[in-house]
């Protein structure tokens, strides 16, 4: 049996769930193989026999990760290391965290804890440079190598050493979604709730009693699924919030996919009355 890299065996043990991709990509080795990253010692093996040299990523939802892409200008149009460093001296330092070496490009990324926060994944938040993920999006560890420059990815500061600590409460407040702009002051009095209707729901599954988190795991997804119906909730947030939710109460990754795509999809079907505050 192939091997499996330390650091890659190191991050699983950890549960984060990685997937294989192409040498020299981001390209991942297989269809769906976000859906399917894995910690499973050996699936990763049965990969890395299959794809000898392959790279490999980590998916944030699962991981219960949330990772800050700092990008350096040559490689990248931005300097993000220029304005994360604006914004730390703007709102406060960062805490110690595990932390990469981009490949040949000087950047970094950086991973903190994920506890189910609403956050923007799209490039350029907060600031020019500097690239949020969160759930299903996924990053690449070492080892690998990057597309463009074909350097090696590093652990500057390693997670066995530094373990992921809370995102820190300005950054979280920097990354939080707009609120719609077209919605009227009553939808947005209501939308502005859907964050603490998250972590209700979180903190439901994770307390639920014996025997019952996976049916309280599928009501709470048809509950948000209702408010993302009505528009006042992002579907990507609720499904990230409640994978979060699943991975916490040990649920089965693909049980729990299962569970809250269905319930999400019945409760887009029947969105909530947009003038009740509670799911």
């Amino acid at each position: 049996m192939h091997i499996i890299p330390p650091d890659l065996l190191r991050v699983a043990r950890m549960g984060w769930h990685v997937l294989p991709v192409r040498a020299g990509s981001r390209a991942a080795c297989f269809r769906g193989a976000v859906d399917h990253a894995t910690t499973c010692p050996d699936t990763i093996a049965r990969w890395a026999a299959r794809w000898p040299g392959c790279g490999w990523r980590v998916v944030c939802g699962p991981s219960g990760l949330f990772a800050l892409d700092v990008d350096r200008p040559g490689t990248h149009a931005a300097d993000g290391v220029a304005a994360l460093s604006a914004l730390v001296r703007r709102h406060g330092p960062l805490p110690p965290r595990p932390m990469t070496r981009t490949g040949g490009s000087g950047g970094a990324v950086l991973f903190f804890r994920h506890d189910g926060e609403p956050l923007r994944g799209q490039a350029g938040y907060p600031a020019p440079g500097l690239d949020p993920h969160r759930g299903r999006q996924a990053v690449t560890i070492p080892p690998g190598t990057h597309p463009a420059t074909g350097g090696a990815y590093t652990w500057r500061v390693p997670p066995w050493e530094v373990p992921p600590p809370p995102i820190p409460h300005w950054l979280a407040r920097l990354l939080a979604p707009a609120p719609h702009p077209a919605a009227t002051p009553a939808r947005r009095m209501v939308a502005d709730r859907a964050p603490g209707v998250l972590m209700r729901a979180l903190h439901a599954v994770c307390d639920a009693p014996p025997g019952m988190a996976n049916t309280t795991l599928n009501a709470r997804a048809y509950a948000l699924g209702r408010w993302c119906g009505a528009g006042m909730m992002d579907p990507a947030q609720a499904r990230d919030t409640l994978l979060h939710a699943a991975r916490r109460r040990q649920i089965p990754m693909s049980e729990a996919r299962a569970t809250i795509r269905s319930g999400l999809n019945a409760g887009l079907r029947n969105p909530r009355p947009q003038g009740r505050a509670r799911p």
